[in-house]
Formats: structure tokens, C-alpha cells, sequence
């Protein structure tokens, strides 16, 4: 039997999600915003449902939210697995990816979630002046050390992944990637530095069979909407002309289905083996709400007409 969230990762990603209740959602929210009390009930609610892995990041909320998550993993050992990133300081902005500074961080972030490994250990950024073998190096020294389990990256292009998926595989490692992923596909102009899964990226995916925790796989709550939002005071990046036509094939479909538009769309991640959609509700209606799509399975000829429109 499985000892450990982690274990059933693994059999979910050789498996693709067969003859198990636990499924490939990843919990993320507002940690270290919110009362710890809410918190608490939503990492409760996630773990009986199934859930696997909770994500967070060194920087969120100024470092509160590796805190708050830690906080409850503490009194619940071993019910859940934790995915962190680090290469952000608590204020956002990139920090050099140098060997000390990597461990710090993540000596740092051991301390604030309470554990003794890490599950997945993300680079949060690149850090381009840098070779990919020193960075390869740095990633593999946190395994070696009983640090992280597994590691991986976010928001690194395409052909220097595919160099660290090589560096990673050399050593006897699959890399763990990290990417916005959703039906609608954001304008990259607005994601303010933040990369999404396209063309290239996932051709790096699936050449190298690496698993993809695809963030804001909800894209915000866009589908959910009918209208124009702005986010945080800025223009929606999932605002298109391409998004608004795949928000109504979500809407005509989920009518025919007795469902959510909401639901239809994240049913379509699901649809893709080897990603790992991230959400982030904030109740646990809103969790149960997503684990609906995991009983919408959806036919080729859906999938490829909910993006594409034939």
C-alpha cells in the first residue's frame, strides 16, 4: 500500500488516474490571507475528497503563505503532500539562483511548512545568466540533501526546459514542470512575466513525459462570467475574442450536459493525461464544485471543439 500522498502521486502519474479515488487536482487559495480557521477547513475538505497536493510559494502573501499551509500540515502529518516554490523574495522580484541562496530559501520554506522534505520543489523563475547545468546541479543537491523529493520548474522557455529535462533525466530524475494551462489561453502581454503552456512548451511536456501542475486552470474565473472583469485593476489576460467564443461552446455544451460552463472547462484539462490542474476556491462548496468535472469525461471530438470550434 501507498505510505504517502506522494506515493499516490506517483501511481496517479503512472496510471493516468485509474481505480483510485484520489485525483490530480492541486489545492492552491488565498493561505496566509484569510483566517486560519478557513484555511484549515479547505485543506480538511481537500484531503478527505481525494486531494493530493497543496501548493504554495516562499513569496506569497510576504511569506505568510507557506506559514499558514504549514500550520495545518503540522497537526495533520503525512495526510497531504506540499509543492513550494522559490526563486521570488517575499516582496515577488527574482532572486539570483545561486547554490546559497536556493538553499536558504528552502531551508527557509522547511521551516515555514513544518515538514522534513519538501514534495515538489519548484524554481519559481529562471535565472538566465546562469547555465542550465549549474542550475541542474543546484536542484539535484536539494534530493541529495533529503530536501525535496521531487523537483522542477515555472516559467522557464522552452528550449532551456527542454536543456534542465535533459540535465534532470541524465541523473535519474523526471523534471516536474509548472504553467498556466486552461481552456482560454491568456494574452502573454498581461501575464506580466508569468509563461502559459503553448505550443512549444508542451511539446517539451510530452517529448519528456513530464508531469504539468497547470496553474489558474480556471483562468481566473473567466468562464464563470458573463461580462468584462478587470483583475486587480488591470485588463482580464483571458479577456480574447478566442475566449469569449470558447466561453459560450463551454455554455452551449454544459446545457446540453445539466452542468456548469465553469465545470465543462475544467473538465477539459482533465481531458489532457499528465496535467495536473491547480485551483483555488475559497469555500469548500467551491472545491466540491470543481471535483464535479472529474465525472464529465469528455469525447476527442469535444475537447477539440471546445477549443477550436470544430
Amino acid at each position: 500500500m501507498p505510505h504517502s500522498p506522494l506515493d499516490l502521486l506517483d501511481d496517479l502519474l503512472d496510471q493516468d488516474g485509474a481505480a483510485t479515488a484520489a485525483h490530480r487536482f492541486v489545492l492552491g487559495g488565498p493561505f496566509g490571507a484569510e483566517p486560519t480557521e478557513d484555511s484549515s477547513e479547505r485543506l480538511a475538505h481537500f484531503a478527505d475528497a481525494g486531494g493530493l497536493l497543496v501548493e504554495t510559494s516562499h513569496s506569497y502573501e510576504g511569506g505568510r503563505a507557506e506559514a499558514a499551509v504549514g500550520q495545518w500540515l503540522r497537526k495533520n502529518p503525512g495526510t497531504l503532500g506540499v509543492t513550494t516554490k522559490i526563486g521570488h523574495d517575499t516582496t515577488g522580484q527574482d532572486i539570483p539562483l545561486s547554490h546559497e541562496n536556493v538553499h536558504a530559501h528552502v531551508r527557509a520554506s522547511l521551516g515555514n511548512l513544518g515538514v522534513g522534505v519538501i514534495d515538489v520543489l519548484l524554481y519559481h523563475c529562471d535565472d538566465p545568466a546562469r547555465p542550465v547545468t549549474e542550475l541542474a546541479d543546484t536542484l539535484m543537491s536539494l534530493v541529495d540533501a533529503g530536501h525535496a523529493r521531487r523537483v522542477g520548474v515555472s516559467n522557464w522557455r522552452a528550449e532551456r526546459l527542454t536543456s534542465l529535462a535533459h540535465e534532470v533525466a541524465r541523473r535519474g530524475h523526471t523534471l516536474v514542470a509548472s504553467y498556466q494551462f486552461s481552456l482560454a489561453e491568456p494574452d502573454p502581454a498581461l501575464l506580466r512575466g508569468s509563461l502559459h503552456a503553448d505550443t512549444a512548451i508542451l511539446g517539451v511536456v510530452r517529448e519528456h513525459r513530464l508531469p504539468l501542475l497547470g496553474w489558474s486552470s480556471q483562468a481566473r474565473g473567466f468562464f464563470a462570467r458573463t461580462g468584462t472583469q478587470q483583475v486587480n485593476g488591470r485588463p482580464d489576460p483571458y479577456d480574447t475574442e478566442d475566449n469569449r467564443a470558447r466561453r459560450r461552446r463551454c455554455r452551449e455544451l454544459a446545457e446540453q450536459l445539466g452542468t456548469r460552463p465553469e465545470t465543462v472547462a475544467l473538465a477539459w484539462t482533465l481531458h489532457h493525461p499528465g496535467i495536473w490542474p491547480s485551483i483555488g476556491p475559497r469555500t469548500t462548496e467551491q472545491i466540491d464544485r470543481s471535483l464535479e468535472a472529474r465525472r464529465l469525461p469528455l469525447s476527442g471530438a469535444q475537447a477539440r471543439w471546445l477549443q477550436h470550434g470544430r
